[in-house]
């Protein structure tokens, strides 16, 4: 739901939201769970948020690593963080 409300989100609420799907995805329990559901969902859902991971996390990856690391909570995340979460969740979907 996060992947594909960010765009309609006010701009502080981008970040939040994109960190948020950073650290479900890489969570070393909520991770593996969160891609075995996406990769289970129905055709319809899996193409829809293919979309959306795609935007964030390939296309747009600049622009999201900007708006995340202006989250004061974001640590440490880089460039190859969201990199990494958009392949996860790409091979998630496509699986």
């Amino acid at each position: 739901m996060k992947l594909q409300s960010i765009m309609n989100r006010g701009s502080v609420k981008e970040g939040t939201d994109l960190l948020d799907i950073v650290r479900i995805t890489l969570d070393r329990n909520c991770g593996p769970v969160s891609r075995d559901q996406l990769e289970k969902a129905g055709d319809q859902l899996r193409a829809d948020t293919l979309l959306h991971a795609v935007r964030w996390f390939d296309q747009a990856v600049d622009r999201s690593l900007r708006k995340i690391q202006a989250v004061p909570e974001s640590g440490d995340i880089e460039l190859e963080d969201l990199q990494l979460v958009g392949e996860l969740l790409v091979t998630a979907l496509e699986g």
